[in-house]
């Protein structure tokens, strides 16, 4: 691995293989690091005669907690990554937090990004009893002090954010925002995979990015959960041979 600093921003990579073809961009999901996507970067680079890059997301595994106030921000701060690296354009493949960050780039950098893979991605928000019991609680104890009212929504939020407090700040920044507004702006080819018993993210999501995206691909890794990459390579790895046949 590699550590560089960029606009203060310490940044943890690996470089993986050779090749002239666009290079690959892996971002791995929340509260893990690039290491677990090594594997899949090897074989993607011999297959594909590309180089593969595979970087700790900013808070996560060797790289630093970031400040910033959204999902943009966050991103920007991958953008800026490929600047230094002097990227111009990059196949992203991007798993939960990973798909977020790559929706975004893929949105609002269109010409940085030939083309994008999302992996269960985290950036469509399912509907759900206890979402909308957050959003009353915000709102009716608006009075409490933020500390106690903190703790009250905390005891309600999502696994990552109780398993990460030292994370708190940066998971209410980058992950609280629903996505779906930004797929339509997306207009490089995107393949959409999914776990088909996610049981954080639902496999019904992949209409809504059927729906948005004006150029894409849906695939289901069968019998997988919400870490394909993990559980189910081997037919991952069918299906990104796929992506480019």
């Amino acid at each position: 691995m590699t550590q560089v600093a960029v606009n203060s921003q310490i940044w943890n990579f690996q470089e993986i293989g050779n090749g002239k073809a666009t290079p690959i961009l892996i971002l791995h999901g929340w509260g893990r690091s690039g290491n677990e996507w090594i594997p899949m970067a090897n074989e993607l680079s011999v297959r594909n005669g590309r180089k593969v890059y595979v970087i700790d997301l900013p808070g996560f595994g060797g790289s630093s907690l970031p400040r910033v106030s959204s999902i943009v921000d966050y991103s920007k701060l991958v953008a800026d990554f490929l600047v230094y690296l002097d990227l111009d354009k990059v196949v992203i493949l991007g798993h939960s937090l990973g798909g977020r960050v790559g929706i975004v780039l893929g949105a609002m950098h269109p010409n940085l990004v030939e083309r994008l893979i999302l992996i269960d991605p985290a950036g469509v928000k399912p509907k759900s009893l206890k979402r909308v019991l957050l959003q009353v609680i915000a709102k009716i104890f608006a009075w409490v002090p933020p500390t106690i009212r903190t703790k009250i929504i905390a005891n309600m939020m999502d696994e990552d954010y109780r398993s990460s407090p030292a994370l708190a700040t940066l998971y209410r920044s980058v992950v609280g925002k629903d996505l779906r507004i930004y797929l339509p702006s997306i207009t490089c080819p995107t393949t959409v995979v999914w776990g088909e018993h996610d049981p954080i993210l639902p496999l019904a999501l992949t209409k809504i990015y059927q729906k948005k995206l004006s150029d894409n691909k849906i695939r289901v890794v069968w019998g997988a959960g919400h870490d394909p990459h993990l559980s189910h390579p081997r037919q991952l790895d069918r299906i990104l041979e796929e992506v480019w046949t």
